[in-house]
């Protein structure tokens, strides 16, 4: 790719010098040094690409990293305020089960609780299975893009191809935006489910009156709106981060 590049700048040299040669005001270099500068600084870029693209990774693993530390843990909705990584002692155990048992016998729906546990247990399991196969889509992108960085990158010598070598910093920027965009959604589906399992019902009515009566059906409910809320904002995310780094 190297060697294609300074031949892409030589056969630019020769193609210039031509048209120079068919200039009313007679035979010329065919570049000017404005040009040329342009031209020798493309064949710079192609020769230390990779030093390039390395850089650009670091710039763009370092604001990703940013939002990385932000995402709550891939854990059951319902199961977020458990402390789930402690260490508990038998007897702990066995009063959170008692307590577990006494909720049930005293709560007229909590079969919607338990019917909103296995939908959010579900919707767990995608997540498990939807990031992985997320990066390795991303992973594949951008080698793909990487492969052929210095192939545009030597097009670029060519005044028609030049805009294509800003088109592919953009989409490769976008690209790897797309993992803070994933991440930003998991976040803001996360408030907004805490939001109305926790404040719901009294702004609604502006009393916590009946409030533990028909908490399972608005947990219920709440699974179901965030299923819908978060598949469609993955959609609307990716759709969004490419068009706003690529118009």
């Amino acid at each position: 790719m190297k060697t294609l590049a300074v031949l892409f700048f030589l056969v630019n040299i020769l193609k210039k010098y031509n048209e120079g040669i068919a200039d009313k005001d007679g035979y010329s270099w065919g570049l000017s040094p404005g040009e040329l500068a342009k031209n020798f600084a493309v064949v710079l870029l192609v020769i230390f690409s990779t030093q390039i693209l390395v850089f650009f990774d670091s710039i763009l693993v370092a604001v990703e990293g940013q939002y990385r530390g932000t995402v709550p843990a891939l854990l059951p909705l319902q199961m977020q305020d458990i402390p789930i990584e402690e260490e508990v002692n038998f007897i702990e155990a066995a009063q959170a089960a008692m307590a577990l048992l006494y909720e049930a016998l005293i709560t007229p729906l909590y079969g919607f609780k338990i019917l909103a546990f296995i939908v959010s247990l579900f919707l767990w399991i995608l997540d498990l299975f939807i990031y992985p196969l997320f990066l390795a889509e991303r992973f594949f992108l951008l080698g793909i893009m990487q492969a052929f960085f210095p192939l545009i990158i030597s097009l670029a010598v060519f005044e028609k191809f030049r805009s294509l070598a800003y088109t592919f910093f953009k989409l490769y920027a976008a690209v790897y935006m797309l993992v803070p965009a994933f991440f930003l959604v998991n976040v803001f589906v996360n408030a907004i489910y805490t939001e109305i399992n926790t404040n719901f019902w009294t702004n609604l009515f502006g009393t916590d009156f009946s409030q533990g009566f028909f908490a399972p059906v608005v947990q219920l409910g709440s699974i179901g709106f965030i299923v819908f809320l978060k598949f469609k904002l993955y959609k609307r995310a990716t759709s969004f981060t490419l068009r706003l780094f690529t118009s």
